[in-house]
C-alpha cells in the first residue's frame, strides 16, 4: 500500500519522457529519449534458470554467438522468463553521430522496452508496423498487418511513460573526440607527466648520492683515479684469491687422502754432536758444515735430521700457480695402487706418472 502510494507521488512529480522514433527531420533536445528500432539489435526470449535481468544478461554471449564487441540487456517478462537484447555499440554510435539533428541526445533505448505491451499494430512513416509477437517486437510490412486495427506512431507515443530503462549515450563506443574527453585526456596526461618528473627527480637524487658514495670509498682505499688502472688492481686482486682459494681447497681434499706410513724400530738413532760455544745462545752451526751445503741449525738437545721412516712418504710439493704436483716415495706396488685409485677417486682431473719407487701426481 505504501510502496503504491509512492510510485503514485513519483509519477505526479515527474514530467513524462520525451520519446522520438526513427530519424528526425529537426534538432532534438538532450532530454530526448532516442528510441532504436528493431533492425539495430537482435532479441532472443529464453528460459533461464536465473532470478535477476542482470544474471540473465551474461548468457547472452553463449546464446547468440555473435562478435566480442557486442553487448547484451535482458527483460525480466515471467517466473525465469527473459528477452535477451544484443546489440553493437559501434554501429549505434555510428548512427548516432551520422545524423546531426540527434547530437545533443544523451539517452537511448530499444523498441522492445518501449512497445512490448502495445496491443495494436503501430504504423510507420516507411510504410511498415510495428507488432508483438510472441512478447518480441518486430517490424514487418504491411501485407502481414490488419491495417484496420493499427494505430500511428504518434498515438503509441501518446501514452505517457515515466519509467524507462535507457542507456547512456556516453556509454557507448564513440569516435567522435568532445571536448570532455579531451580535457580528461590531458588531466591524466598531467598525471603522468608529474609522476615521470617525480620519479625523474628521486633517480637523479639516488643516483648522485651513490656517486657521492663511489668517491669517498675510493678517498679510504687510496686507489689510483683512473678506472682502468682500478679495474686492472681489482681483476688482479681477484685472481689471486681466486688462485688462492683453489689451492687450499686442493690441499685440504689431498689432506683427506690417508696415506699409511711406518716407522722402524730397530733403526739406530744418529749421535748428536756437542755444542760448540756460540755468541747467541742455545743456537750453534752443525760441525763440518761446508759453505756450499745448505743451511742447517740445531737446538739444545734436538737434531735437524727427520726420523727415518718405511713406507710411504710426501717428498715435494710444488704449486705453479695453475697446477700442483706431488712426488710420493712409495714403499710397495699394492700401496702404489691404492694411492692412485684415491687420487683417481677424489679429484676429476689428474695426471700419474709411476718412476720406480715414486709416484708423481700432477694435478691441474
Amino acid at each position: 500500500m505504501l510502496n503504491s502510494f509512492n510510485i503514485q507521488w513519483r509519477t505526479l512529480l515527474r514530467r513524462p519522457l520525451r520519446l522520438a522514433y526513427g530519424d528526425p527531420t529537426a534538432l532534438l533536445p538532450s532530454e530526448t529519449i532516442v528510441i532504436l528500432s528493431p533492425s539495430e539489435y537482435w532479441v532472443l526470449k529464453v528460459l533461464l534458470p536465473v532470478k535477476t535481468s542482470k544474471e540473465a544478461a551474461r548468457y547472452g554471449s553463449g546464446l547468440f554467438e555473435l562478435s566480442g564487441s557486442h553487448r547484451y540487456e535482458a527483460q525480466k517478462v515471467g517466473e525465469n522468463s527473459f528477452i535477451l537484447i544484443a546489440y553493437d555499440p559501434e554501429r549505434i554510435s555510428e548512427k548516432l553521430n551520422s545524423l546531426p539533428y540527434l547530437s545533443q541526445v544523451e539517452k537511448i533505448t530499444f523498441a522492445q522496452w518501449v512497445f512490448d505491451e502495445v496491443p495494436y499494430p503501430i504504423a510507420l512513416s516507411n510504410g511498415k508496423f510495428l507488432t508483438t509477437v510472441e512478447g518480441i517486437v518486430i517490424e514487418i510490412d504491411a501485407p502481414y498487418v490488419r491495417k484496420e486495427l493499427s494505430i500511428t506512431l504518434s498515438e503509441a507515443l501518446e501514452h505517457p511513460k515515466y519509467f524507462l530503462k535507457t542507456l547512456r549515450r556516453k556509454e557507448l563506443v564513440t569516435s567522435a573526440f568532445t571536448a570532455k574527453t579531451l580535457k580528461t585526456t590531458l588531466i591524466i596526461l598531467m598525471i603522468l607527466l608529474g609522476n615521470l618528473g617525480a620519479t625523474a627527480l628521486r633517480s637523479y637524487q639516488e643516483s648522485s648520492h651513490l656517486q657521492e658514495e663511489m668517491e669517498r670509498a675510493l678517498k679510504l682505499s687510496n686507489l689510483p683515479e683512473t678506472s682502468i688502472e682500478r679495474e686492472a688492481i681489482l681483476s688482479a686482486l681477484k685472481t689471486k684469491e681466486s688462485k688462492q682459494l683453489y689451492f687450499r681447497h686442493q690441499c685440504k681434499k689431498i689432506s683427506d687422502i690417508p696415506i699409511e706410513t711406518t716407522k722402524n724400530p730397530d733403526l739406530p738413532l744418529i749421535p748428536i754432536p756437542p755444542i760448540s760455544p756460540s755468541s747467541e745462545e742455545g743456537l750453534v752451526l752443525i760441525p763440518g758444515s761446508k759453505p756450499n751445503d745448505a743451511n742447517r741449525l740445531l737446538l739444545a738437545n734436538t737434531s735437524h735430521i727427520a726420523p727415518l721412516s718405511r713406507g710411504t712418504r710426501m717428498q715435494e710439493i710444488r704449486y705453479e700457480g695453475d697446477a700442483i704436483t706431488l712426488i710420493f716415495d712409495v714403499g710397495d706396488s699394492s700401496t702404489k695402487d691404492k694411492l692412485k685409485n684415491e687420487f683417481t677417486q677424489r679429484f676429476k682431473k689428474v695426471h700419474i706418472n709411476e718412476r720406480d719407487t715414486q709416484l708423481e701426481v700432477r694435478l691441474p
